[in-house]
């Protein structure tokens, strides 16, 4: 059973210093040369309107493979079904195409994905669709979703790497996780810190900012 949500907030990233600190920790030491890496930036060579392609689907479904989306406790839905659902429900992404983190439209944005939540088949019957859903729509809409991980994000806002079993739940553990983003990045010029290796994105450079927070703390 997971336990109850405790969404720390992102305030701490206010302090440019510790903002700075972390982004640096990544683009200096987290998954240098790494496959997951190449794929992900060949991702994002891609427009829209080509991400409904074969080949795009493929290339996603290996990039989330990279990023162990794929092995332990995840499991892909055979990949017939997962090009098959993402097809299916390619009106419904179009929807959030031009939408963008930073704009104070993303809040109601995120709030709007529960059907694309509730209707893509991502994973394997029985596994927890949270985390390779915001992989996966991160990918398709890299300016408006953040990727979220067990290792990282979980542990950053609940302090576990539990998950609801419920998937109502899991939506609403989504959403709370997504809007505090949106919530810190509102307003804010973050595209300073854009680079041309991880931090290619803003809703990335949110997640770097954790992880490399995350990983700081840990060597302390």
């Amino acid at each position: 059973m997971a336990k109850k949500a405790h969404i720390r907030d992102l305030s701490i990233f206010e302090d440019e210093k510790v903002l700075k600190q972390s982004l640096d920790e990544v683009r200096n030491n987290y998954r240098p040369y790494d496959p997951g890496s190449y794929l992900y930036n060949k991702l994002l060579t891609y427009a829209f309107e080509d991400k409904f392609s074969d080949e795009f689907i493929e290339l996603v479904y290996v990039t989330l493979s990279a990023w162990n989306m794929n092995s332990r406790g995840a499991k892909l839905n055979e990949f017939t079904a997962f090009k098959d659902t993402i097809r299916n429900n390619k009106a419904l992404i179009n929807e959030f195409a031009s939408i963008h983190i930073v704009t104070s439209e993303s809040i109601s944005a995120l709030q709007d994905l529960r059907p694309l939540f509730m209707n893509l088949k991502l994973v394997a019957d029985g596994k927890p669709p949270l985390v390779t859903f915001s992989k996966t729509l991160h990918f398709y809409l890299p300016d408006l979703i953040i990727p979220i991980d067990r290792r990282y994000t979980l542990n950053y806002f609940q302090g576990h790497t539990n998950l609801p079993t419920k998937l109502e739940n899991q939506f609403t553990r989504f959403l709370m996780i997504e809007s505090a983003y949106a919530q810190f990045a509102e307003g804010k010029e973050l595209s300073i810190h854009l680079d041309k290796n991880w931090n290619r994105n803003i809703p990335k450079l949110l997640d770097n900012m954790v992880i490399g927070y995350i990983r700081i703390h840990d060597k302390n």
